[in-house]
């Protein structure tokens, strides 16, 4: 089992409707319907979010109410902020990314990840494997150290649209979505939402979400 935190759009923002409809879109015209099912898969079952602490199984004497509690302890005295997206890619693939300063939500996910490492099992052999061959040093150590290479100076906040797509694929979302999108969508940052994977391969479910500080 393991568990991640996340930013979720909140329920009542444009951000979660425009979330839930592409999750739910099943027709993109130019892409046949079983590759946007293949493009669109992983997101479906990671769920609409950005990570700010990437999914990890929880060590042998850690419980899921210290990490509860540990969570509480970094939202009550973090404060709610606004970040800018815009459509863009990374790594390949199609994400709504940050438009302006990044320094509050790089905090936010560097205190996440710090905080709670002593919670996180150590990484098994087999994922060093399946990872390490394509990281630099850097991002070695990063491993190492927390469970996953992609954080603190690595760390890139996003909301993943779509797996990694062709040129001419990728043009045929971004047609589609844009209309969609409007003028530049905006993230309130307001809560750390606890995810869970019950088994793997399962698809993420949210178990709580806890509020910033000047969303409580």
């Amino acid at each position: 089992m393991r568990y991640a935190v996340y930013f979720c759009p909140a329920p009542d923002s444009a951000l979660h409707a425009f979330g839930t409809e592409w999750l739910a879109t099943t027709v993109v015209p130019t892409i046949a319907p079983e590759r946007l099912q293949v493009l669109l898969a992983d997101v479906r079952r990671y769920g609409w979010h950005a990570t700010l602490t990437a999914p990890f199984e929880l060590a042998s004497h850690a419980s899921y109410d210290d990490l509860h509690r540990r969570i509480a302890d970094i939202a009550v005295y973090t404060p709610a902020f606004e970040l800018p997206l815009q459509l863009d890619t990374l790594a390949g693939f199609l994400a709504l990314r940050p438009c302006g300063d990044t320094q509050a939500v790089d905090a936010l996910a560097a205190q996440c990840v710090r905080d709670l490492n002593t919670l996180r099992a150590p990484i098994t052999q087999a994922a060093w494997e399946r990872r390490a061959e394509t990281l630099d040093d850097t991002e070695h150590t990063l491993f190492r150290q927390y469970g996953y290479p992609y954080v603190l100076d690595r760390y890139r906040f996003h909301l993943t649209l779509s797996a990694p797509a062709t040129a001419e694929e990728e043009q045929a979302l971004c047609a589609y979505l844009l209309p969609k999108l409007g003028h530049a969508p905006c993230a309130r940052i307001d809560a750390l939402t606890v995810c869970r994977e019950p088994i793997p391969g399962a698809a993420f479910e949210q178990l709580v979400s806890l509020p910033l500080k000047a969303a409580a």
